[in-house]
This record gives C-alpha cells, structure tokens and sequence, in this order.
C-alpha cells in the first residue's frame, strides 16, 4: 500500500428539497451514496470527519458507513438494519453528532475501497458533512483484504 499523495475533501449538505439519488429510506432513516471511486487498485483512507460550520439551530447527526444503499433487496431489510444498526458493524466507519457538544468518532486507519454512504435520520435534520480522504495504490491481495474486512463477521445478512 502507497499513498498517491492526492487528498479529497468531500463536503456537502445533502439536498432536502428532492430526495436523494442513490439511497434509501425506512423508518425515518436514509442511506445516501456520497462518494463512489469503483477503479481497482485503489483505496481511501478517511483521514478526518466532521459537520460543515453550523450557522443556525440545526442539530445534525449521522454515520459514515461503507455499505451500498442497494445492498438492501427492499425497504423493510434497510429499515430492520437501521433500526437495529450496531457499533461494532463492519461497514461503520465514523460518527458524527452537535448533540451539545461537537462529537466525532472515527475507526483509525479505515480503508474504504469503493463506496461512503451517510445514514441519519430524517426526523432530525439533514446533514452537512466535511470528510478528508487520502488515496492509497493497493495490491490486489490488500484490495481482497480491506473488502473482507468492510463485511466480514457482520451481525446482520446484509452484505455490500
């Protein structure tokens, strides 16, 4: 594993006036596609999370998870996941909540292969998220290993 030494800051605020492309919905929480990179031989490593500067109320918290909102075959299995969703899910990545105080946790040296998608809750607030990645040039072995390791021993029988 190299690094590239190319950066990417991913920063948005989801768009509320329509839904999302790429996500789903259940129970009040939404998993939204925010970054797709498919070219093999190549990971991110997620250097940083946090929520673009609040200048109102809104209250924002979310999860950072490495799982595909398609990997759902319909509604009621996401809403079941999302309802039930562990800390010790493979596909969490990070978290991220302004309950009182601003709140990150982020799993230390993750590598995502492929795919970030946000989960939050739509009752709540829409999220605005800052994320800094790294890109790192993998091997094929590496590659198989850091996908394992995004669905292996997973609770749940949703894989991605």
């Amino acid at each position: 594993m190299k690094s590239t030494g190319r950066t990417l800051t991913l920063c948005n605020d989801i768009n509320s006036s329509t839904p999302p492309i790429r996500s789903i919905l259940a129970l009040g929480y939404r998993l939204t596609t925010i970054f797709e990179d498919d070219r093999e031989g190549y990971a991110w490593r997620i250097d940083a999370i946090n929520s673009m500067p609040v200048l109102d109320n809104r209250v924002s918290n979310w999860g950072l998870y490495s799982i595909r909102p398609n990997a759902f075959d319909t509604t009621v299995s996401f809403g079941v996941w999302a309802g039930n969703r562990r800390h010790d899910d493979n596909s969490l990545i990070g978290s991220f909540t302004l309950a009182m105080n601003p709140n990150t946790s982020l799993r230390p040296d993750h590598m995502a292969t492929n795919h970030l998608s946000l989960l939050y809750s739509e009752e709540e607030d829409i999220p605005r998220y800052n994320i800094t990645l790294s890109e790192y040039k993998i091997s094929d072995k590496e590659e198989i290993i850091f996908k394992i390791k995004e669905t292996s021993q997973s609770l749940s029988e949703i894989s991605s």
